[in-house]
């Protein structure tokens, strides 16, 4: 059997989908506003200033905390259709080229795991994400996991699967945070299919 680890925004997607979920979850006066206010942890992340890492959370904390994970999975389940409406086609075209072939697909991805299930469950492949952090039902906006980028996608995936089990293993990304998942695989697809 082979198994393919697909990064997910910008890979399967043709636009990050945390924007395109915050302004599903609170609207997009609210969250224009929110990255108004966030704009220094931005701007510090596209200067290499702030790490991905700093930056996805303090926006995650801006927005998401106080809200019950209840409702947080609710709307994350809502939200499956605009979430299907920017997959590339081609990235879909080759996820089910693997499924014909019998090989084991998992996406890898720094996106959050809560709307990220629901879409890996519709295409029928599993799902390594980041995962928030969760306290008596209410989100912190913190991350119960290590950002699932870079070297973490490879500590996931090995955590998860012994490589030595799959005749092939196939990866496809598109930024530098998936170099290091790239480089475990005897077939990689960088920014292509």
């Amino acid at each position: 059997m082979n198994i393919a680890f697909f990064d997910f925004d910008g890979t399967i997607t043709n636009r990050d989908s945390l924007f395109t979920f915050l302004k599903f979850f609170v609207g997009k006066r609210r969250f224009y506003l929110g990255m108004l206010k966030n704009i220094h942890y931005l701007l510090g992340y596209l200067l290499g200033c702030v790490s991905n890492t700093k930056a996805k959370e303090r926006v995650v904390i801006y927005f998401l905390k106080g809200i019950k994970e209840r409702e947080l999975l609710q709307r994350s389940q809502a939200m499956l259709a605009d979430l299907e409406v920017i997959i590339r086609q081609e990235a879909l075209s080759r996820i089910r080229w693997h499924q014909s072939r019998g090989d084991r697909v998992v996406i890898v991805s720094a996106t959050f795991s809560c709307y990220l299930d629901p879409l890996a469950t519709k295409l029928g492949v599993q799902c390594i994400a980041t995962e928030l952090e969760v306290e008596d039902g209410i989100i912190t906006g913190r991350f119960a996991t290590p950002n699932c980028y870079g070297l973490e996608k490879v500590k996931r995936i090995k955590k998860q699967y012994n490589l030595n089990d799959y005749k092939k293993i196939y990866a496809y990304g598109d930024s530098k945070g998936d170099q290091e998942m790239l480089e475990i695989a005897t077939q990689r697809f960088y920014r292509k299919f």
